[in-house]
């Protein structure tokens, strides 16, 4: 069985993480992976895992005409058995053109349309928890999923249900959560220091609600004068980042690490970690900081309550409130046992729930099912 993977992502985010582990599991061994893929830090990690990679433009882009004609080329050229997608509409459209069974994972909420991978209007129904689709989103949704792909892979239960809410036929959705390599991460005792150390690892984009953090960061200094923050990761807000860095002057406190090369040991650095997004299919990176044993706080949004046991696990908050973030971080900072007893379920979560060899076997089992189907 031959598989082509498309994603643009040109920075290793979760999509990408999420990638490979997918492919270093043993379910993989014995089928033809090949990913097509721009150059940047994504394709490099995946050139140093020795995985096969197709260089091809459309850098961060999930469709436009030269990438579509670009795809096609490849796909005649390669002829693959099933091709898995990873918001790329171009991708999709390609292989549907070659009459090739598609597979569609959607790794994030209902930010963006759930058909098309493009982003959506910010006052879209389908970005309002409990509201009704639109009946013409609902449509066309409907109608481009059925269209362009096979089967859809959900990344958590919460994204299920708002493909389905939004059109989606769930005969077409199967729900696999994420699931990463423990082997890197460890529990590791925390080097004794004065201070606390907070940090967090994600994409510098907007819903990853990092200004947010900023403002909490003021709030717990208040209270916790030897607290230190670290952001780790690039993106598109970098410069805004540290523009509000600045204008609530808190240049001694908090540093900015850019792209975490090594996140096993970044993340062994910390004493709590958080994660203020506003919206979020899973939280990988949440996944990472429970396996090296952290305690966690982060919003209530997406699949992240399906991670983190709110009270066990971490403390979970709602978005957007600054206040709430900041005493659920003081909170861990001023109780190193709680933090620690939390930090030891998290371990024992990931382990049992999200271990990437079952997240690989599964998504095998869905390739297969299609090529069965196809035949």
């Amino acid at each position: 069985m031959k598989v082509i993977h498309v994603i643009t992502d040109t920075n290793f985010g979760g999509a990408g993480r999420y990638l490979t582990y997918l492919l270093s599991q043993p379910a993989f061994e014995g089928i033809d992976v090949a990913v097509a893929c721009p150059d940047g830090e994504l394709g490099k990690r995946l050139d140093a895992m020795g995985i096969r990679r197709i260089a091809i433009s459309g850098r961060d882009v999930s469709y436009n005409t030269r990438l579509t004609r670009e795809l096609y080329a490849l796909f005649r050229r390669e002829r693959p058995d099933v091709v898995h997608t990873h918001s790329s509409l171009s991708g999709r459209i390609a292989a549907r053109l070659r009459r090739i069974p598609v597979v569609y994972t959607k790794h994030g909420e209902a930010g963006a349309s759930v058909a098309t991978g493009v982003p959506a209007d910010p006052a879209s129904p389908t970005r309002v928890r409990g509201r009704a689709v639109n009946p013409l989103k609902r449509f066309v949704n409907k109608t481009v999923a059925a269209v362009l792909s096979d089967k859809i892979i959900a990344v958590s239960g919460r994204v299920s249900e708002e493909l389905a809410q939004s059109g989606i036929d769930p005969s077409k959705i199967v729900t696999i959560p994420n699931g990463i390599e423990l082997g890197p991460y460890s529990v590791r005792s925390r080097t004794r220091r004065s201070g606390f150390l907070v940090g967090t690892l994600a994409r510098l984009s907007r819903e990853k609600g990092l200004d947010v953090l900023l403002h909490a960061a003021k709030l717990v200094l208040a209270s916790e004068p030897s607290a230190r923050f670290m952001i780790g990761g690039t993106g598109p807000l970098e410069e805004e980042l540290r523009r509000k860095i600045r204008e609530l002057k808190l240049e001694p406190y908090v540093r900015m690490a850019g792209f975490i090369e090594d996140v096993p040991s970044f993340l062994s650095e910390l004493d709590v970690f958080v994660l203020p997004s506003d919206s979020e299919g899973i939280g990988l990176a949440i996944m990472e900081a429970m396996a090296t044993g952290l305690p966690v706080v982060a919003t209530a949004v997406g699949g992240v309550p399906e991670v983190v046991s709110d009270g066990q696990t971490g403390i979970l908050v709602p978005p957007r409130q600054p206040k709430l973030l900041a005493q659920a971080i003081v909170r861990l900072l001023v109780d190193p046992d709680l933090a620690r007893a939390m930090g030891a379920a998290g371990r024992n979560r990931v382990e049992a729930l999200f271990d990437a060899k079952v997240m690989a076997e599964r998504t095998v089992a869905v390739y297969r099912s299609l090529v069965r189907s196809s035949r």
